[in-house]
């Protein structure tokens, strides 16, 4: 093992996983984030039990557990006026998954990650701008002329990572088709989980703790079609006539907080390393939110490529167990999740009806069996 440290590019929830996996591996780390602080506007996420058993793997499923709703609700399909078409109950989850999901506040799984790193090992407003490699050992360069030197390098700096686009130049990210909004809303109390589908057109549903609501939009457009738009009061005559919870939901949200962004995914990569530098997470396989699996995978790379650097004897066999590992799966995540946006934001009302259809009449276990190799506690 080298005694220089390894350089994590990125304070993101890959990032402070992967700085906790590795120095349970034995390994000095050093992260490394552009933004001034590591901090996350608040939305929410879902961790299912693929997360959870990586992180169990690594001592830290407590930090999740601590965060989300003690009880599990039965997740469910619905269409805009919240006809139930399948719901799959948190016993039904267990059995098949190993666990139900999570629903957590970002920002607050962020804080907890942060600091378990401690503050001291992530330097801030540090932003990589290129990196140089020999057989021993790599080098960061950040804007502030600041030199690095390490025994690895790791790119979990997100969909427009900079590592990435020094190992390869010509992967770019490519719009999904659809926007999305995202907002935290307080003092409501669904006692559901999951999504109402429309004409391209979803809103889903994820209760947190203290009588939080996580909620999110897709919503078919151009691409910066929306960056004019007022959020809240477009949402609410977007969604008139749908279920009222929608609406309950939007005007329990403080409207300066709720968040919009075009959705984007890579296409998918044939190899993540290249030498002493890899990828990780968005940097790797950044994926559409449809599966609610970007942060999961990321954890998982966390798992493995930790369990890769401690049963290796050198680093080009780590990097190869790494990719062999996570490189095809995480890539079928990522394509699976681009098809299911593509059939979820469908527009024709035959289509819709179509799909309405096969939802209703496919039962909750063969749709958890065809989930669980991807977000069973298979870790």
């Amino acid at each position: 093992m080298s005694d220089l440290p390894v350089l994590i590019i990125g304070a993101g929830i890959g990032g402070l996983t992967t700085a906790l996996a590795l120095r349970q591996a034995g390994y000095s780390v050093r992260v490394f984030e552009r933004a001034q602080e590591v901090k996350e506007v608040g939305a929410g996420l879902t961790l299912w039990a693929n997360a959870l058993g990586a992180l169990r793997k690594l001592g830290l499923e407590h930090i999740v557990r601590d965060l989300g709703r003690p009880d599990a609700l039965p997740i469910g399909f619905y269409t805009a006026r919240g006809k139930q078409l399948m719901q799959l109950s948190p016993d039904e989850m267990t059995r098949h998954l190993g666990a139900p999901p999570v629903a957590v506040h970002r920002a607050e799984l962020l804080a907890a990650l942060r600091d378990a790193v401690g503050r001291d090992s992530i330097e801030c407003g540090a932003r990589l701008i290129a990196f140089e490699q020999d057989e021993d050992e790599v080098t960061g360069i950040f804007a502030n002329g600041q030199r690095v030197r390490g025994c690895l390098l790791i790119g979990a700096d997100g969909i427009h990572s900079q590592v990435r686009q020094q190992l390869f130049p010509g992967s770019q990210p490519r719009y999904a088709g659809y926007t999305a909004w995202r907002g935290v809303a307080t003092g409501v109390k669904p006692e559901l989980m999951g999504e109402l589908w429309g004409r391209g057109l979803r809103f889903g549903i994820a209760p947190l703790t203290r009588d939080r609501v996580y909620w999110f939009v897709s919503c078919n457009m151009a691409e910066h079609e929306a960056e004019s738009v007022e959020s809240r009061s477009y949402l609410l005559t977007l969604f008139r006539g749908w279920h009222p919870l929608v609406s309950e939901l939007l005007k329990a949200t403080e409207a300066a907080s709720i968040l919009r962004n075009d959705i984007y995914d890579l296409a998918p990569l044939a190899s993540w390393s290249q030498g002493r530098v890899t990828l990780l997470g968005d940097a790797a396989h950044a994926m559409t939110p449809n599966m609610g699996q970007g942060a999961c995978q990321a954890i998982e790379d966390a798992c493995a490529l930790a369990a890769a650097l401690r049963t290796a004897h050198a680093l080009p066999e780590a990097l190869r167990l790494y990719q062999q590992q996570r490189l095809k799966h995480a890539n079928g995540v990522l394509a699976r999740s681009h098809m299911i946006g593509t059939v979820a934001q469908w527009e024709h009302p035959v289509a819709c009806l179509f799909r309405e259809r096969v939802l209703a009449l496919t039962p909750g276990r063969l749709f958890l069996k065809q989930l669980q190799p991807i977000a069973g506690g298979h870790a």
